[in-house]
């Protein structure tokens, strides 16, 4: 499928559904997070709408497709220009460079808003993820080893590795 009508904003209350249905489904891989459960929009906007914190969404057509949100890594004052990245693609839409365009926003985004650094925490099984990121400007910092025991799906009572990944601005020194 090609990327046509689609068009990039900020999330809305009345997004909360549909980002929770596109989380689920990443969840769903075992290869997301190891969290459990879905975002709801108090967990989504206490992340990614805090007060340091960015999100965008696509809407292909008139369905939102995709997500992605900021955190900031710390509340210290030396920190507040680095953020960690969460990237979301529906299942139904991914492989067709949906991802990207919303990687590519995000960046000039959180750039525009003072981001000079992003981390982001892949499992190494999630390859896709880690060729995105790697294609964009991101960095293999390395990997943290046994980083957590996953409580849930395919991999449940497995210890994960998390590949450590990250991204300096160009526009921000």
């Amino acid at each position: 499928m090609a990327l046509t009508n689609i068009k990039t904003r900020r999330p809305e209350h009345s997004d909360a559904a549909t980002i929770a249905v596109i989380d689920a489904e990443g969840l769903a891989t075992g290869h997301a997070t190891f969290r459990d459960t879905p975002h709801d929009w108090d967990s989504f906007s206490a992340s990614s709408l805090s007060e340091r914190g960015l999100a965008l969404i696509v809407e292909d057509g008139s369905a939102v497709a995709a997500w992605a949100g900021i955190s900031p890594t710390s509340t210290r004052m030396v920190y507040q220009g680095v953020g960690e990245i969460s990237i979301y693609v529906s299942a139904t839409r991914q492989g067709c460079g949906l991802g990207r365009h919303l990687l590519e926003k995000m960046v000039s985004t959180s750039e525009s808003a003072g981001y000079w650094t992003l981390v982001a925490q892949i499992f190494p099984e999630n390859t896709a993820s880690l060729s995105l990121h790697t294609a964009l400007g991101f960095r293999i910092v390395g990997t943290r080893s046994n980083l957590g025991k996953m409580p849930y799906g395919p991999f449940k009572g497995r210890w994960r590795d998390v590949i450590m990944l990250e991204r300096r601005s160009d526009v921000i020194r």
